[in-house]
């Protein structure tokens, strides 16, 4: 069901995470809400301080959908696997969720001291930059990690290189990160026979399977999942930095 919503979203043009254009209006609310409190305790606005309270009441409410989109994407791009930034980021929404709550309960209090608001804020800024760090350490993760064979200009990189890094980093890079393989170390992508050739490596990606026939933990990609344009674009990059 789920990878039907992004088939029928990829169909309208639409093929990027669900949780990218909602998960900014969370971070900037929170981000809003300490600098309006800390305006408010220099320049000695007491209105400001209620408007830090109302961002921190809408920062929690676009929180829960930021949230769902999250469990989606991770769900459909990641295949639901426990990798260390997703259960970083998992522990950092809780943390954020407790905070948030925290702070506007407290926040309606007068006699609340403002060191302690201070606190929650800044430690609620803190949170969001760290989920935004470890959500760039899923994307962009593996882009570090340059081929010695493929020069960082596109003029030498080959054709489609750039959009089947793209494709890696949405569709392959939670279980082979650099090339590797989180699931069965002994068999990585880096010095893989399926990269011998682009029949080969669309043959495996169509209907993956263990070196002794058996299914392993892989998704099949079909074509609605992988057009054979993509494929290729992915191979021009698969093939570049691991063949």
């Amino acid at each position: 069901m789920i990878d039907a919503l992004y088939r029928f979203l990829a169909k309208l043009g639409f093929s990027d995470p669900l949780h990218a254009p909602i998960v900014h209006i969370p971070i900037g609310l929170v981000i809003g809400a300490l600098v309006f409190f800390v305006v408010a305790l220099i320049f000695k606005r007491k209105q400001l301080i209620l408007t830090a309270r109302h961002a921190s009441i809408l920062g929690l409410v676009f929180a829960f959908p930021s949230i769902l989109f999250g469990v989606l994407d991770w769900i459909h791009f990641y295949h639901a696997k426990m990798i260390p930034a997703i259960q970083i980021k998992i522990a950092l929404a809780a943390i954020l969720l407790v905070l948030l709550s925290l702070g506007i309960f407290l926040g309606g209090k007068a006699k609340i001291h403002n060191a302690v608001m201070v606190a929650i804020y800044s430690l609620s800024f803190v949170a969001v930059v760290a989920l935004g760090y470890f959500g760039a350490t899923l994307v962009y993760g593996g882009f570090s990690q340059t081929s010695s064979k493929v020069s960082s200009s596109s003029a030498s990189a080959p054709a489609g290189y750039a959009q089947g890094q793209a494709l890696f980093a949405a569709n392959c890079q939670a279980c082979h990160q650099g090339g590797g393989n989180s699931n069965v170390a002994s068999l990585p992508v880096k010095g893989s026979k399926r990269l011998a050739s682009l029949e080969t490596f669309d043959r495996f990606l169509r209907a993956p399977a263990m070196p002794d026939g058996k299914g392993g933990d892989m998704p099949a990609y079909g074509t609605d999942a992988l057009s054979a344009a993509q494929v290729k674009d992915l191979y021009a990059f698969a093939s570049a930095d691991f063949k």
